[in-house]
């Protein structure tokens, strides 16, 4: 999956409304601003579309739907260059009139394809692709998997990311769905390249190294409450990455691990 130039982050939330979404996408600007060439891939091809989050779904471009006969040989810099873009970053999203069902091997066909087209791909994982992965048997040079369809291609993307950020809200319910998405990525290996990124607001006060702990899982960043947010996304703004805003810090904190190559991943527990 174009190992030999890209690298692979996955960002996947701990439970509904993490704002793994909204993470992905701060962290392919950080990196774009530290002068990476990524690409943006919302991985919930049935959902409503990482576009209308970002306020691009009434940009022209390809979507998930428009790919469903892309199989093999995919000019991965042809489509990235037809995506459209958020804050330069190409976007491959869902299309929230035409959810994609999708041939198994489109997606890690398409996947690889872009990754040969840019330095980081960023997958915005949902979150059933670790249930996928712990049934282990994944193959990412052929889309294969235990399993079919969705499951294998999630299975066989969780097992090619370089790094995994477990997007995690500062909530109790959050932090036990965390706890239980790195039991199930222990079953694949995968929580050896997972970090935490907890989200503020913490209404119950809950401490970012504490939640580390109790998670077992690196801390990576702790995102700040941007008040904002909501009312930038609903006026189709998209989310505020500026360099003073607190998704913007945390994009920029994550891209330079991701640049610096610090996210080597852990040895695994015997």
């Amino acid at each position: 999956m174009g190992r030999e130039e890209a690298v692979v982050v996955g960002v996947i939330g701990a439970c509904g409304g993490a704002g793994a979404s909204t993470l992905a996408a701060a962290l392919a600007d950080g990196l774009r601003r530290a002068g990476r060439r990524p690409v943006l891939v919302d991985l919930a091809t049935r959902g409503g579309g990482i576009d209308v989050l970002l306020g691009i779904d009434h940009r022209e471009g390809p979507r998930w739907a428009d790919l469903r006969d892309a199989r093999g040989e995919v000019d991965g810099r042809a489509l990235a260059g037809l995506l459209p873009t958020w804050c330069a970053v190409p976007v491959l999203s869902a299309h929230r009139t035409d959810p994609a069902v999708l041939d198994q091997g489109v997606v890690v066909d398409v996947c690889s394809a872009l990754a040969d087209a840019c330095d980081v791909l960023v997958l915005d994982l949902p979150r059933a692709a670790l249930a996928a992965g712990a049934g282990g048997g994944a193959d990412m040079s052929t889309g294969a998997a235990a399993g079919a369809g969705a499951d294998a291609e999630h299975a066989a993307l969780v097992g090619a990311c370089d790094a995994l950020f477990l997007v995690t809200p500062l909530e109790l319910p959050a932090v036990a769905g965390a706890v239980a998405a790195v039991a199930l990525a222990r079953r694949s290996g995968a929580d050896r390249s997972m970090r935490l990124v907890a989200r503020r607001p913490a209404p119950g006060r809950l401490d970012p190294w504490e939640v580390s702990d109790v998670v077992g899982l690196p801390l990576a960043c702790v995102v700040g409450w941007d008040r904002t947010l909501a009312a930038r996304v609903d006026r189709g703004q998209g989310p505020p990455v500026g360099a003073r805003r607190p998704l913007g810090r945390a994009g920029r904190e994550l891209g330079a691990l991701v640049t610096a190559g610090t996210l080597a991943r852990t040895p695994a527990v015997a």
